[in-house]
């Protein structure tokens, strides 16, 4: 069966009270927020980006979002969950809120709570059963997992382990407590050469696991130790530290489709989505810094479902920049395997209708 996908068009010239404008005309030709019923406790989940990143959505259009999901419910609230590695500022609650207020998420700009969903130290979640092949069981964040409903507002980027990430990566990574990330990144671990190494510490700061260590100015890496996030390998400048281009990357992206469908069903499938094709960079928002477009900015979809709407926004993308970016920018990582896994879950269609606005 074929999904309705909405699009309105953006550019890159376009000012904040444009694309705001535009998100307003989305929202109401979509009918995208008709499932949210009065007295709904529900999440708008969004990533705050993280220290020196400037990708992420930013908090204005965050506001327009919320203005419309209050018109349906007043206990609607914007979440997001603690990351599990050490780079950045989002590792526990307090870290992480700052980090929000200080990119103009907070209270006063976006008129609805901001929360952290998995608690303090990222180790509140509830387990929803799930029918997949890595799991029974899935470590939803449990404000999350408590909702009555969902509006997951995501931005397209690339990604290292998945190649691109946006509504799928945003529900299934984004609203797992920290062991539920643990669980999904466990498998695909770096390669090591300290040859290469020049005694920088970059790994050792940013891993999760304590699996680096410096002894002699050189990397010393223990395996055991290592969950397979793969910051490590996005820090590292000198090639000491690579990832193992292998099928785990593959099961990273399937485990990451269970736990999608674990808060879909969380929520009863009461959840809908707005994917914003805006400064779409090669890394994802979870890196501190001011990556640049790898194509021009597109516009913002919406529809109800995660499958349709991330293989819309693929496509329209690649057709306009010619080419594969994601896989330019990953060239072994295959991220198709998130959307034919997701489709042969249930979680959606890769069928669809795209309904300019």
């Amino acid at each position: 069966m074929r999904s309705e996908v909405y699009f309105i068009k953006t550019k890159n010239t376009d000012s904040v009270t444009s694309v705001s404008a535009a998100i307003t005309k989305l929202i109401e030709k979509s009918h995208i927020l008709d499932f949210i019923k009065e007295n709904d406790f529900t999440a708008i989940k969004t990533h705050f980006g993280d220290v020196g990143n400037t990708g992420h959505i930013r908090h204005e259009w965050a506001a327009e979002v919320a203005r419309h999901v209050m018109l349906r419910t007043a206990n609607a609230f914007m979440a997001d969950s603690n990351v599990i590695y050490k780079i950045g500022k989002r590792a526990n609650s307090v870290e992480h809120l700052r980090i929000a207020d200080e990119h103009g998420f907070n209270l006063r700009n976006i008129g609805i709570p901001i929360i952290i969903a998995d608690g303090l130290r990222g180790t509140n979640f509830v387990e929803i059963p799930v029918s997949g092949k890595h799991f029974s069981k899935v470590k939803i964040a449990s404000d999350f997992a408590s909702c009555d409903s969902m509006l997951a507002m995501s931005h397209m980027t690339g990604h290292i382990v998945t190649g691109m990430g946006c509504a799928i990566k945003n529900i299934g990574m984004g609203c797992a407590s920290r062991r539920g990330k643990y669980e999904q990144h466990c498998g695909a671990h770096p390669d090591v050469n300290p040859s290469y190494c020049v005694g920088c510490g970059s790994c050792a700061r940013v891993c999760p696991s304590s699996c680096f260590t410096l002894k002699g100015k050189k990397i010393v890496f223990d395996l055991r130790k290592c969950v397979g996030c793969g910051e490590c390998a996005v820090v590292c400048k000198t090639k000491a530290v690579e990832i193992r281009w292998s099928e785990t990357l593959e099961k990273v992206q399937e485990k990451m489709v269970e736990y999608a469908s674990g808060m879909i069903k969380a929520v009863n499938g009461n959840i809908g989505f707005i994917n914003f094709l805006i400064k779409i960079t090669k890394d994802c928002d979870c890196l501190a810094k001011d990556d640049p477009r790898i194509v021009n900015d597109i516009g913002i979809m919406a529809s109800r479902d995660p499958v349709a709407i991330d293989k819309a926004s693929v496509d329209i993308i690649l057709k306009l920049a010619n080419k594969d970016v994601f896989k330019a920018g990953y060239p072994e990582t295959d991220w198709s395997t998130q959307l034919n896994y997701a489709a042969a879950m249930g979680l959606g269609s890769l069928d669809y209708d795209l309904k300019e606005i």
